[in-house]
């Protein structure tokens, strides 16, 4: 079984992209028995959603004159996004 530890890390790599079966079925039993780690991962969902919903706004709001954010703020923020 895996340890809560490897467990995350499968978790945070699962939202960028499907893990393999056997894998996918490990954080599965592993989830239904750790509720920490079950908790870690709720997190790491709304927390991804949110992400993936601002870096939607701000490539929106590049070509929008309303909001008000500098040349560099967006740079940073699509350079953040990019990074993950």
């Amino acid at each position: 079984m895996l340890s809560c530890k490897e467990i995350t890390k499968l978790v945070s790599e699962s939202l960028d992209h499907p893990l393999p079966l056997r894998k996918r079925m490990s954080v599965w039993m592993h989830l239904s028995m750790c509720q920490l780690c079950s908790a870690f991962r709720r997190d790491q969902v709304v927390l991804h959603e949110r992400i993936m919903d601002e870096s939607e706004r701000v490539t929106h709001a590049e070509n929008d004159q309303s909001v008000n954010l500098s040349a560099e703020a967006k740079q940073r923020i699509r350079k953040f996004m990019e990074s993950r």
